[in-house]
């Protein structure tokens, strides 16, 4: 079984690469939150952990982030966006230096064909959270791939 760790390095927002206003930092093992996922649905949970995995490569200055990001976890459909704003791996290398500690766990992932939706609730302080829902589509066999972010709304803690 798959259990996602609670951190994850990328948003999309408006179809372009955006980090959230705070993105992820590493934190110690998974969140009691965390769901566990098989099958398909792990492939889709196992992209957003490569992603988070992604933030601590480039925070540890091994320039090994944005480049597996951009050439293993986003969509084509972004990644193309991406180059025409001055390249995939210059703008998200910029976004994952830029990220603030937070985290997260992944609530549920849903599979429709080729396209997944994760849910994945962000918390951002002691007391603020945020749910967010990430689009995934599947490039090839087993592959899938973050394609589109819709922010949720804050709300105090519980």
């Amino acid at each position: 079984m798959f259990a996602l760790r609670p951190r994850l390095a990328l948003l999309l927002s408006a179809g372009a690469i955006a980090l959230v206003t705070t993105g992820c930092a590493p934190t110690q093992g998974a969140s009691d939150d965390d769901k566990e996922f098989t099958g398909v649905q792990g492939q889709v949970a196992n992209t957003i952990d490569k992603l988070d995995d992604a933030y601590e490569d480039e925070q540890q200055d091994t320039d090994n982030g944005a480049k597996t990001v951009c050439q293993e976890l986003l969509s084509k459909r972004l990644v193309a966006q991406l180059e025409a704003r001055g390249g995939c791996e210059k703008v998200t290398r910029d976004a994952l230096e830029d990220a603030d500690p937070i985290s997260m766990s992944t609530q549920a992932v849903q599979v429709r064909g080729d396209q997944a939706i994760a849910t994945v609730r962000l918390k951002l302080t002691n007391d603020d959270y945020r749910t967010d829902t990430l689009t995934l589509v599947r490039e090839g066999r087993g592959t899938w791939k973050l394609d589109a972010t819709k922010r949720g709304a804050v709300t105090g803690g519980d």
